[in-house]
């Protein structure tokens, strides 16, 4: 099954309870290790037996956890996809111990990932197939907040399960009111920003597409008054660990402002995010969606600003051509893949600019086309089941094209 469901709708769950009723170790491909930890340390806070296998634990420590898993004491091993490449392990025979297990389920968790890195800079996304075949095909499921109808498809025949159900829900997020803004400068955007985080009582996210834009908007920022970490891949990981720590509220001195770049928060459960600002416009739908769902969480009202400005497309079309060329630099054809995000690009930025239409429609439209809304009483029973017990505030307006003057004043223009 393909499930695509919002950001803290109890996607988790869905493969945890079924893993925790049937005998032997859930393998659950996750992209990050930041994810892995803060997923980790939650199984085991409730006494459930997890843990991850990744680059950063020192060889006796990986024994360790092999050995754990060869004498079945655990329910889920947290893995990215290059754990069983060949060319990326030295040793080879820690691919030759994973593919010995027989897994109960195989979870492939942030599956949009599936489609937007397996054929450029992380080619193993792209071979989940072998992986599960050489796991000797245990039952797959598939879970993301994010994928539109065609990068469904997309994901089910990479995957090699073409023929699984798909399961698309809650797309909308009523609590987050959308609010799309025309800026020219560095300056307008800061002072933007400060008025969000000055009238706000929860966490807010700056989104940055680059680590070199990131230093700038720190920099802008720093100079209007307003002190905020920037969390970027090339930190430490005991660094970033530190940085989301902080962010989430588990290590003091606790923050409620950072600068991110996209994988900052991917799948983490923070309740409180209450704005993100996106300071360039991401590269899809599906990104936008991932991002600004960081938000609401709890189901009170959040609020999601996306800047926009003549040419500013430009780095996103430069970004996926930097990644074309590295991936032929690696002898791998990425010529659909940059055809791809060429489109979604355009996609999104046609979006950003039709202010005539709900941008809310216009991104559930994305979503929910050529879907079918029937879904079966059992389905029905077990979203009921599943899904979180919260009240969901709907936001004080929809969108900057519904309700233009309270898009405004949110902003204090």
């Amino acid at each position: 099954m393909l499930v695509v469901r919002p950001t803290g709708s109890g996607k988790t769950l869905c493969f945890q309870l079924p893993s925790l009723l049937r005998n032997g170790t859930a393998f659950v491909l996750s992209p990050l290790k930041a994810l892995m930890t803060d997923q980790i340390a939650e199984l085991q806070r409730l006494k459930i037996p997890a843990t991850f296998i990744n680059g950063d634990l020192i060889q006796s420590e990986k024994a360790a956890r092999y050995e754990l898993l060869e004498q079945d004491t655990l329910k889920f091993l947290y893995l990215t996809p290059e754990r069983f490449d060949t060319t990326v392990i030295r040793d080879p025979k820690e691919v030759e111990r994973l593919t010995r297990i027989r897994p109960s389920f195989l979870v492939i968790d942030e599956a949009h990932c599936v489609d937007r890195w397996g054929e450029d800079f992380r080619p193993s996304y792209g071979r989940i197939h072998e992986l599960k075949e050489a796991l000797g095909n245990p039952p797959t499921l598939a879970f993301t907040a994010t994928a539109g109808v065609k990068a469904q498809h997309r994901i089910l025949e990479s995957i090699g399960i073409p023929d699984a159900r798909v399961f698309v829900s809650g797309v909308d997020r009523p609590n987050i009111g959308l609010i799309r803004h025309e800026v020219f400068s560095m300056q307008d955007r800061c002072h933007i920003t400060k008025k969000l985080i000055n009238s706000t009582n929860g966490k807010v996210m700056i989104f940055v597409p680059t680590m070199k834009v990131g230093e700038e908007v720190s920099k802008a920022l720093a100079a209007s008054g307003l002190s905020i970490p920037f969390y970027h891949g090339k930190l430490s990981s005991t660094d970033r660990e530190f940085l989301l720590g902080r962010f989430t509220g588990r290590i003091k001195p606790e923050i409620n402002e950072v600068i991110c770049t996209n994988a900052f928060g991917m799948g983490i459960d923070i309740s409180n995010v209450r704005v993100v600002v996106h300071w360039l416009q991401p590269e899809s739908v599906e990104d936008y969606l991932q991002e600004f769902g960081r938000a609401g969480r709890d189901g009170k009202p959040a609020i999601a600003v996306i800047f926009k400005c003549n040419g500013d497309t430009g780095l996103r079309i430069f970004m996926a051509e930097k990644t074309a060329e590295k991936t032929r630099a690696n002898g791998i054809d990425g010529s659909a893949s940059y055809q791809r995000k060429l489109e979604s690009i355009t996609e999104l930025d046609q979006m950003i600019r039709n202010r005539r239409l709900c941008f809310r429609k216009q991104i559930m439209d994305y979503f929910q086309e050529g879907t079918s809304n029937q879904r079966s009483v059992a389905i029905r029973i077990l979203e009921w089941l599943l899904g979180r017990r919260i009240r969901v505030d709907r936001a004080k307006f929809c969108c900057d094209a519904c309700n233009a003057s309270s898009a405004r004043k949110q902003l204090g223009i």
